[in-house]
């Protein structure tokens, strides 16, 4: 801050005549003290030492008003926070002010003078309870909606009175080291906390809508083991496949399917069923989702620079003999990967597509001639998560005729299926976990000749089948059939039309 005069806060007070002073959260992050404000300009004191983004900020935020910076000393400063408290009767400073970034939060004991915080670490704990994967808190016209992910499917668990909503969103900001200040735009943050012995890891994202702000926290229970493979729900044919495919020296094997459908998970549990021991893996990813032991993970930070394609070419200066690569989203990232595969690595990666052959015209669609993908991709698997019927109170019906002629022209034998009823097992809800719904497209001399040649996906499908290819229709059918998942289930995440 250049030259700025000197303002002492010994005997300072607020007046709140044409504005609020500034969150007490922010006050203590950023050392900013809003001193005063007219029709026309506002004065504000920073703390000896502060950041010029901050002042930068404030410029921009009190715009169209002018704004005047005073300096105030470090000790002024702290003298000032340690005798003010708030209406919530939160005191500023100490513990329960600035919480720097890589902090653990214990979030199980009651704190009998902070409601605010009470309300975000029970929140947070029911939702680890009842192994949710997200929490979104919501700004509405009339109450404030917590609800809860789980099992792929969102409930609400919880209705607040809307006027609170300032003070979680601004204690969630605070724990996650953001802007509290900052409404307009949306912003990232994460939170580690800690639940007895189980420490979980919170991304937070928070932006604005039209009733104030969504906040979403997506939990990461690093405590946990990760899933191994034959705990998926994979059939018997698509497992074998997939663990083979992973057994080769070299290649591309690649997951697909649409965000949430566990493609990292099975990624993770096939690196568990290789020698790690004997190996050098390396994961890049975004993020470091379970911990594995004996396997190098990374994690990507675009800010600085290093993203999926970056950091792919400082792994391989590693030796390494398998390589998970996140996501695949550019020509880039792509095409190191697949020349990576060419070069002696067993690449491992997820690309967004509907179904599993279409990995072709994507990567195609990317810039990668077809002779490169045809001598590098082994094996694609597309997937999809279906809850599981609560077997404490599924009801067995008759199946309809349509489904069963459908069952009966791909040979699975059913007349009966199972509904959901709901107690209290499984929280009313009818279903309890996920199970995978699969195909997998394992590439044969036949079809690496295809896609070099430039076949069509549709040709390329064909030839697929007849090699034995179960289309995921024809999976997800089995499951309704032998009671594992509702018709409704595989109604919502497998497209059906041409087999029903």
């Amino acid at each position: 801050m250049k030259q700025a005069p000197l303002f002492s806060l010994r005997d300072f007070s607020f007046s709140s005549r044409f504005g609020s002073q500034y969150p007490r959260e922010f006050i203590c992050v950023t050392g900013a003290v809003k001193l005063a404000e007219s029709e026309t300009s506002v004065d504000v004191g920073l703390v000896e030492g502060t950041e010029q983004k901050t002042e930068n900020y404030l410029g921009g935020f009190h715009l169209p008003k002018a704004t005047r910076f005073f300096l105030i000393t470090k000790a002024d400063f702290a003298e000032y926070i340690g005798g003010t408290t708030d209406s919530g009767g939160e005191n500023v400073g100490g513990e329960r002010g600035v919480l720097p970034a890589g902090n653990v939060i214990d979030i199980d004991t009651v704190r009998q003078d902070a409601p605010v915080i009470n309300i975000i670490n029970s929140i947070c704990i029911e939702a680890i309870r009842l192994g949710a994967s997200d929490i979104h808190i919501e700004s509405m016209r009339d109450s404030v909606d917590v609800r809860y992910r789980i099992d792929g499917s969102l409930h609400v668990f919880k209705k607040l009175d809307n006027e609170i909503f300032s003070a979680l969103s601004n204690r969630v900001k605070i724990m996650a080291d953001m802007n509290s200040m900052e409404k307009r735009m949306p912003q990232d943050g994460r939170i580690t906390l800690r639940v007895g012995e189980t420490t979980i890891d919170l991304r937070v994202s928070t932006m604005p809508i039209s009733n104030g702000e969504s906040i979403v926290l997506r939990i990461f229970n690093q405590s946990s083991e990760a899933m191994t493979i034959d705990r998926l729900g994979f059939n018997e044919r698509d497992y074998s496949l997939i663990r083979e495919s992973v057994r080769r020296p070299f290649g591309l094997v690649l997951l697909t399917g649409p965000t949430g459908c566990g493609k990292t998970t099975t990624l993770h549990a096939l690196l568990q069923t290789l020698p790690r021991k004997e190996m050098k893996i390396i994961t890049i990813e975004d993020p470091v989702e379970h911990a594995i032991a004996g396997i190098n993970q990374v994690q990507v930070n675009n800010e600085i620079g290093l993203g999926f394609d970056m950091m792919l070419r400082r792994v391989l200066r590693q030796d390494p003999n398998v390589i998970m690569v996140g996501e695949i989203r550019d020509r880039e990232t792509a095409e190191i990967s697949l020349r990576s595969a060419l070069t002696g690595h067993l690449i491992l990666s997820t690309l967004h597509t509907n179904d599993s052959v279409s990995v072709i015209a994507r990567l195609v669609n990317m810039g990668i001639e077809p002779y490169l993908i045809a001598a590098v991709l082994k094996c694609s698997v597309a997937q999809r998560l279906v809850r599981v019927l609560c077997p404490s109170c599924a009801k067995e019906v008759v199946m309809p005729r349509g489904i069963r002629v459908a069952c009966e022209r791909l040979g699975i034998p059913a007349t009966v299926m199972k509904v959901p009823q709901g107690c209290p097992d499984c929280g009313n809800s009818g279903f309890r976990g996920r199970t995978v719904v699969s195909e997998i497209f394992e590439i044969t001399g036949e079809i690496e000749s295809m896609i070099a040649g430039g076949a069509t996906i549709a040709g390329i499908r064909e030839c697929a089948m007849r090699n034995g290819m179960t289309p995921m229709a024809h999976d997800a059918l089995s499951k309704l059939a032998s009671g594992m998942t509702s018709l409704e289930e595989i109604r919502r995440e497998v497209f059906l039309d041409g087999v029903i």
